[in-house]
């Protein structure tokens, strides 16, 4: 699971960065505690499967400078972490 999440870290760090939106920075890093939580619970409920998928799904979005997309898939993995939350 850490490596899972070490991943997910430089994923949405190569995103943050590249996009240059310090607002979009701060924001996830403020929220990063609760997400790791959340995540937590959704990798320890067998949920890593599918988010991988997804995950791999927005690199290949992204790859393919398709940002629509990219957008439905961040989407479907914030509904998601949403789900948990509730």
């Amino acid at each position: 699971m850490d490596g899972a999440l070490r991943a997910d870290d430089a994923l949405h760090d190569v995103l943050v960065r590249v996009s240059g939106n310090r607002a979009a920075a701060a924001t996830v890093a403020r929220y990063t505690p609760l997400i790791r939580r959340l995540e937590r619970q959704r990798f320890g409920e067998g949920g890593s499967c599918r988010s991988a998928g997804l995950h791999e799904r927005l690199i290949e979005a992204c790859a393919a400078g398709d940002v629509a997309e990219a957008v439905r898939v961040t989407a479907e993995i914030w509904r998601g972490l949403e789900e948990l939350a509730d």
